[in-house]
């Protein structure tokens, strides 16, 4: 099994009254069972420790985790945290978005505008909290990509409407994640005689089941998806906003870091 890698224990022991669930000698639950997912690769240990008065049961496991075979970054915010998953076959905005994270760019940093079934954007350097500033980078060459679509919980860069950028250039750091709305297979048919290309059927089903925002493809860099946090992306969706569609109360990334 890989990172990220979430487990079910089931407590065997009886007539205790407590429990104490411990993973790498660090206490995560005192439930009667345990749910959890591993966020790094390696040899892990799990103990169970079952009271019963001054009785004490102790049960251990060794658990093997493999590193990921894709690039992961969990993305800490102030309203809980996402794993995003990186695609390679749009380098360059890997290449950037990697840099920027090893640089320590977004942490700070605040989603200036949530829209409700619609995406949550981050990233803007203007945006900061507080902290070291960064000077704002360049914009990277499009990736655009119809095999990659807009589904619900799809990572893309942010850009300058076309008017002002007819090459669909990507912004240098902001990115938007997809909140979407469900979808009939009638929208998404007339979406595709609107934009004159085909979705696959594995693509119509997705879409059918995840839902997203397909008026996007081919107009935006999708360069990942969410793999943990669609309960963190609705909170932040779903946040009080002004009339610029900025949360009332600043939802900040406080950390940005790589899985492995």
């Amino acid at each position: 099994m890989q990172v990220p890698a979430t487990l079910s224990f089931q407590n065997s022991s009886k007539n205790a009254s407590e429990y104490s669930w411990l993973v790498d000698g660090r206490e995560v639950s005192t439930a009667e069972h345990l749910s959890y997912t591993f966020l790094s690769s390696g040899r892990h240990i799990v103990e169970l420790q079952a009271f019963d008065g001054a009785k004490i049961e102790t049960i251990t496991r060794e658990i093997i985790v493999d590193p990921p075979s894709a690039c992961l970054v969990e993305i800490e915010t102030t309203m809980g945290n996402m794993i995003v998953t990186l695609d390679e076959s749009t380098p360059r905005h890997l290449e950037n978005f990697t840099k920027l994270i090893e640089q320590g760019f977004y942490n700070d940093l605040i989603f200036h505008r949530t829209i409700e079934n619609f995406m949550i954007q981050g990233g803007g350097n203007e945006y900061r909290s507080g902290g070291k500033r960064f000077q704002d980078p360049a914009v990277i060459e499009e990736e655009i990509n119809v095999d990659l679509p807009h589904y619900r919980g799809a990572l893309a860069a942010a850009r300058m409407p076309d008017e002002m950028n007819p090459t669909k250039a990507s912004s240098g750091s902001q990115f938007y994640i997809v909140d979407g709305t469900n979808l009939s297979a009638s929208k998404l048919e007339k979406i595709q005689g609107d934009k004159l290309f085909n979705y696959t059927e594995e693509q119509t089903n997705k879409y059918l089941q995840l839902g997203g925002a397909p008026q996007l493809d081919g107009e935006y860099t999708v360069f990942g998806y969410l793999l943990i946090g669609y309960d963190v992306l609705d909170r932040i969706a779903e946040a009080a906003t002004d009339s610029y569609d900025k949360p009332l109360q600043d939802i900040i990334i406080t950390n940005a870091k790589f899985i492995n």
